[in-house]
């Protein structure tokens, strides 16, 4: 059974029991009500009690009718009643808890769940269920090395730890784009030199794509209205990046008293 079929019957059930319980509580209190009013009004109707004018005798005959009706479809219209609002409760309770569930997939990157495939479809089966899987956590390095390596080139070639560290509100706009331009120039050379990245989608940022049934969830990560089964079709956001070949100088120290990436400055005066 899915998830969404069973919070279903679960809510209903529960709206049920709950309602059942308060109508059988409220049904033995009016009965009660009901009965005690009725023996308050039996003795002002007996034929011996001629004190009371004839108004008032008819008032109290109308109200013993009306307490008598009452009475008598009070199990009917509460069981109406009940039913009714337990029906409401339950719609309610059950298209809450479905926009909660949408939220909670989409806030974990979640995709519809996969529809039972017909017989003779195990081989496409389980292809979607390899792309529905969630994306596995990446592990941490065994050493972070290449790390300090990367960062120490750019550092070396654009300044890129200058500028990150800089307060950028101390000058005008003009002033960065200017600063930009060589840092830029020389962080886009220490990626052309030591890895080569291509990008996941060859078609430009804005157009229609699709994507295969066969998908690679860690490749491509689906956002908006997703709904339904593989291959998809939506506009192209972001064109993504893969690492294709990585170069750095072999690391001749693990000894964490070497991560220097930007050795400091001295000018000696002569």
């Amino acid at each position: 059974m899915r998830p969404r079929t069973t919070w279903a019957v679960q809510s209903f059930l529960t709206c049920f029991i709950v309602n059942a319980l308060l109508l059988a509580v409220f049904t033995m209190m009016a009965r009660q009500i009901l009965d005690g009013l009725n023996q308050w009004v039996d003795p002002f109707l007996q034929p011996g009690a001629q004190n009371i004018s004839p108004d008032v005798r008819s008032s109290v005959s109308h109200l013993k009718q009306f307490l008598d009706d009452s009475r008598r479809y009070l199990e009917p219209v509460v069981l109406g009643g009940g039913g009714a609002v337990t029906l409401i409760l339950w719609l309610l309770l059950h298209l809450q808890g479905r926009g909660l569930a949408r939220k909670v997939e989409q806030a974990a990157g979640a995709t519809p769940p996969v529809r039972d495939a017909a017989p003779g479809d195990a081989a496409k089966d389980a292809r979607l269920r390899e792309a529905h899987a969630p994306v596995p956590s990446v592990q941490p390095l065994s050493s972070p090395q290449p790390a300090i390596q990367l960062l120490a080139l750019l550092q070396r070639q654009g300044r890129l730890i200058d500028f990150l560290q800089e307060d950028l509100t101390l000058y005008e706009d003009g002033q960065i784009g200017a600063a930009v331009r060589s840092i830029h120039q020389g962080c886009r050379d220490v990626l052309r030199e030591h890895m080569e990245l291509k990008p996941i989608f060859q078609e430009a940022e804005g157009t229609q794509v699709n994507v295969p049934s066969d998908f690679d969830p860690r490749a491509i990560r689906l956002t908006g209205n997703v709904s339904g089964d593989p291959p998809f079709s939506g506009v192209l956001r972001h064109r993504g990046w893969r690492v294709e070949r990585v170069e750095l100088p072999q690391a001749t120290t693990e000894q964490k008293k070497d991560w220097v990436v930007a050795p400091a400055e001295v000018e000696m005066e002569g």
